[in-house]
């Protein structure tokens, strides 16, 4: 599933970013790592009013733009980032054309090019809180954390209402060591939309590591209540109560985790709080 597409010329899309994907975290021995939504899809140039002049190669661009967003939802993301390019040739100051440049670049894994595409996003624009939060997920994603704190913060200057940015500058706190920021952040977040599984799990992890196993616990259960299928939330939920000596119940969470994951099974020694419950037979053993 990717993010959704550019709407150039769709009508009555609120332009919000949709939900970010939920896939299993990896997990040491110590808490579990925040998982990251994924960032809006592209979006298309605001439209120029019938007064307006038209700049120079304005027509060019608008229709390479067009261009690009249908070379994108056909998945020719190559093809689009060369429209797109051809776009910002016409008319470098299409702030939509580099916000989708940098979209289809951190798709394809291209980090650094995605970063200097959405800075000049947000040079032109910088009152776009949706450019500043893409800018932010690519920054937390090569690793730099104190400037992709700088970006979701300048998205939330922008328009706080974004639960996805909370989690995300959460996220990029949570990296930063900066734990009780991080806990502000996901409870904003859950403030915003108290159904936003992500967060309740973010949530979760930072107070598991803090040595808050209840209120942990109470939030790994708030995430395994909304999407109850989640081999992650599961597993976690499993080692909250195992360190709360809740064996019981901790096995139930495990051995379900390792029923929707069966490549879970092999990580469990690595956790101290499981050594009691590996060799109980409701577990599918390594070979199973």
């Amino acid at each position: 599933m990717t993010g959704p597409g550019p709407h150039g010329t769709r009508a009555n899309d609120p332009g919000w970013p949709e939900p970010g994907l939920r896939t299993p975290l990896s997990r040491d021995d110590q808490a579990p790592q925040p998982e990251k939504p994924r960032r809006p899809g592209p979006r298309a140039a605001s439209r120029l009013r019938a007064s307006d002049p038209a700049p120079a190669g304005a027509l060019d661009s608008a229709l390479f733009l067009e261009e690009g967003i249908q070379r994108f939802d056909a998945g020719n993301l190559d093809g689009a980032i060369e429209s797109w390019e051809r776009a910002v040739a016409a008319d470098p100051r299409l702030a939509d054309a580099w916000f989708n440049l940098g979209t289809a670049h951190a798709d394809l894994g291209r980090l650094d090019p995605a970063v200097a595409c959405y800075k000049q996003a947000v040079e032109i624009r910088p009152d776009s809180y949706q450019a500043w939060y893409n800018l932010g997920n690519a920054l937390l994603d090569l690793g730099r954390y104190g400037d992709a704190i700088a970006a979701f913060e300048s998205s939330l200057d922008k328009d706080d209402r974004d639960f996805e940015v909370w989690n995300n500058l959460g996220n990029a706190l949570v990296e930063a060591d900066r734990a009780e920021d991080a806990l502000r952040c996901f409870r904003r977040a859950l403030t915003i939309n108290p159904g936003y599984d992500l967060s309740w799990n973010n949530l979760g992890n930072v107070l598991e590591a803090s040595g808050e196993l209840a209120e942990a616990q109470q939030a790994y259960e708030m995430a395994v209540e909304l999407v109850p299928d989640h081999a992650t939330y599961r597993l976690n939920l499993a080692s909250a109560l195992a360190r709360r000596n809740e064996a019981g119940r901790a096995l139930d969470h495990l051995a379900h985790a390792v029923a929707l994951a069966p490549g879970i099974r092999t990580l469990l020694p690595g956790f101290a709080e499981f050594a009691a419950l590996l060799d109980d037979p409701r577990l599918p053993a390594v070979n199973d």
